[in-house]
């Protein structure tokens, strides 16, 4: 059978759902809206109940919502279900926390009193405006802190017995988190929220929201109804504005489930964290950030995706600042282990133009969502995509924005598409036309699977050892340690795509669960042949063991900027980081500054790595052009390049391997054509044209019996 036979007929007239979705909140209670967006080719839309004033109690508002979204279902779109009012998810509203108030989010402020109190004296000091949990006297010259929080008498004053010695006094107090957090600052409205690790307030939301949904439309779960989309869920203990004291996440179950845990004191972890001192500083630091993120996966993500499970339904979403890797630590303790328990996860897009899209400074969010989804074997994953900023200048966005914008999600592996894209100026047909692009593209990027062979790793030992709340805006740690590891990781992911180079991220759990056959890295159906360390300066102990064990089995294993140098269960060197210095210094695992990163993946990546080449003006190196290579299991091989440069690109695509029956696909017409190609013993080449903001697709059948 012929590509244009197998593709041809499903490509040219692909499943709607694979175009856009169309957010509109509240709007599902409207059926008379389904014509509107049925006429244009939208797949359906993100919607949820108009939230009147005795929601959840508003019987009719829930028999509306469940009318309108039968209309789409009717009309053959599907619908997604947005969980909440506004942003971020986890109150209803605010009913949760109105009506519980033992609910609400609280935050330990964390106050160091600036200069050194010398004992043996009796010192008096007035608290913070807020419940007192801890008094520390902190050892000047290292030591683990004095607890003096008995000190405190009726009126709210500490009265110090000092003992002898130089010490800092460190007051940690819990206190509602509002003032200037992401609670005032939401574009939504100014709401308190819950703590993402209180599974009490999670299930007390879904009881409210999803079990409202499930009554009313329960029937098309799975079906006509596809997902459950909650929207930056986030530990919300930072200030978006300067703070006045640095924040760590509450709950007031959190120091006794610590010391259960780890065996000593929160109390001393804290200090670790905020000021950096006491006893095994790295260990304690790692432990803290470690219980927060199990905390928040297990209570808030964990639950969420437990209830959709039983109800067949997708859990999915996006988080907050996706792109800031520091971000992760303080709004999840971890974004990896919170976001690998989405089945469809998500991102937050507000660019549509080209030079946004492609700022390497952060982390490439639609690849590394993406990744999440090739891993899992979902294969799903969307974009909260729109002309957001083009509208916050006071312009309109052409319609050429919103295909680019399209090409480089699809080039990144997303492949649904939620909107808040206004459509300004964009006429029906040009809205149907672009419907039928996006899914014809959507059809032929789920066929088979991502050719990632390089695995990029996700070092948050590294950053649990080095970042410090602070009380700058966004809670951003500005010191050398924490700047260069948030550069190195995005650093590398965007070498990574200027070359052309398929790549997934890992974490540490799936590092150890992998197993090393035939000279890679294997798990479900990934194969690494090399993974690339971004300043991974502190890591556990079994990964440091099997990063060893890879490199002996013919795994290349690449570090930028730093090597594995401390272990996180002790925060000391090991065996371990003793042997990865020997491999670095012997030239084994080969280890470069970020500037030269890339010079380091042209001498030493695998060439199995790089299953496409794109020659052309500038050389090998082609910076403005991302690219997306499928496997399919009937041997067929999916090559898709968008051009994210403001030039045509004309040059020479070069794909390895021997191959025959070359095919051309247009996501405009709907059309596959035969290609020509120049044939060699071990790759096939392409002389191929993209213009600007342009998307292309080959697909190539391997030569059969090679």
């Amino acid at each position: 059978m012929s590509m244009i036979t197998r593709y041809g007929e499903q490509f040219r007239d692909p499943d709607r759902r694979y175009g856009v979705f169309q957010i509109i909140h509240g709007g599902a209670a409207d059926p008379s809206r389904a014509e509107y967006y049925d006429e244009r080719g939208f797949a359906g839309i993100v919607g949820n109940v108009p939230y009147a004033r005795d929601f959840p109690y508003d019987e009719k508002e829930w028999r509306d919502t469940e009318k309108g979204m039968r209309e789409y279902i009717r009309r053959g779109m599907h619908t997604w279900i947005y969980d909440e009012k506004g942003y971020p998810s986890g109150t209803a509203g605010g009913y949760i926390t109105e009506t519980h108030p033992e609910f609400i989010a609280k935050g330990l402020y964390c106050y160091d009193y600036w200069r050194v109190i010398n004992g043996p004296s009796l010192y008096r000091a007035d608290v913070p405006d807020s419940k007192l949990w801890k008094a520390l006297l902190v050892p000047k010259d290292g030591g683990d802190p004095v607890d003096v929080t008995g000190c405190l008498n009726e009126n709210n004053v500490l009265y110090i017995d000092v003992p002898k010695g130089q010490y800092y006094l460190f007051m940690m107090c819990v206190r509602r988190l509002f003032d200037g957090t992401h609670a005032t600052e939401s574009y939504s409205e100014p709401r308190n929220y819950i703590s993402l690790s209180d599974k009490k307030a999670v299930e007390a939301f879904i009881g409210c929201t999803h079990e409202n949904y499930r009554k009313c439309i329960g029937d098309e779960f799975g079906k006509g109804v596809l997902a459950m989309f909650t929207d930056e869920p986030s530990l919300i203990s930072w200030n978006i504005r300067t703070g006045v004291f640095p924040i760590l996440p509450w709950l007031d179950s959190y120091p006794d489930d610590f010391a259960a845990r780890y065996g000593y004191p929160m109390e001393k972890a804290c200090v670790a964290v905020v000021l950096g001192k006491g006893e095994d500083t790295i260990k304690r630091r790692c432990d803290f950030w470690d219980f927060i993120a199990d905390t928040v996966a297990d209570s808030y993500f964990g639950t969420i995706r437990e209830w959709c499970h039983k109800y067949g339904l997708k859990s999915s979403g996006h988080m907050l600042e996706e792109e800031r890797l520091q971000a992760h630590i303080i709004n999840y303790g971890s974004f990896y282990r919170s976001a690998r328990l989405f089945d469809w996860p998500g991102i937050d897009q507000l660019s549509t133009e080209k030079g946004p899209l492609m700022y390497d400074g952060s982390i490439p969010i639609a690849r590394f969502l993406a990744s999440f989804a090739d891993i899992s074997g979902e294969h799903e994953v969307f974009t909260e995509f729109s002309d957001h900023s083009v509208r916050e200048r006071g312009e309109i966005a052409g319609l050429d924005c919103y295909y680019c914008s399209v090409n480089w999600h699809l080039a990144m592996g997303v492949n649904n598409f939620t909107s808040y894209y206004s459509w300004n100026g964009i006429t029906a047909d040009e809205q149907r036309s672009f419907n039928r692009y996006t899914a014809r593209s959507g059809y032929l990027l789920r066929q088979g699977r991502r050719d990632s062979r390089a695995a990029v790793f996700y070092p948050e030992a590294a950053m649990w050892s080095s970042y410090t709340p602070s009380t700058k805006a966004r809670g951003i740690d500005e010191s050398p340690e924490t700047r260069m590891i948030d550069k190195a990781f995005a650093g590398v992911s965007w070498a990574l795509l200027h070359r052309q180079i398929d790549f997934d991220y890992i974490d540490r759990r799936f590092l150890v669960e992998a197993e090393i056959k035939d000279g890679k890295l294997v798990k479900n159906d990934r194969a690494y042949s090399a993974i690339i360390m971004p300043c991974a300066r502190v890591l556990e102990t079994d990964a440091m063991q099997k990063l060893i064990e890879a490199r002996k089995a013919g795994i290349a294993v690449l570090l930028c900027d730093d090597i594995p140098q401390l272990c996180r269960e002790s925060g000391k060197e090991t065996p371990e980081t003793e042997a990865i210095r020997s491999m670095v210094s012997s030239g084994e695992m080969p280890s470069s500054p970020l500037s030269a990163f890339g010079d380091l993946l042209d001498s030493s990546l695998p060439d199995e790595c790089r299953v496409i080449r794109l020659e052309g003006g500038d050389g090998g190196y082609q910076p403005n052009l991302l690219s997306h290579c499928r496997v399919t299991d009937d041997g067929c091989r999916i090559v898709y390049i968008a051009n994210m440069a403001d030039d045509d690109f004309s040059g020479t695509l070069k794909v390895s391997r021997r191959y025959e029956n070359i095919v051309t696909a247009d996501a405009f017409t709907g059309e596959m054509s035969a290609a020509d190609g120049e044939i060699s013993s071990d790759h096939i080449s392409l002389e191929i044209t993209i213009k600007p903001g342009e998307g292309r697709f080959w697909l190539l059948e391997e030569k059969k019996g090679e």
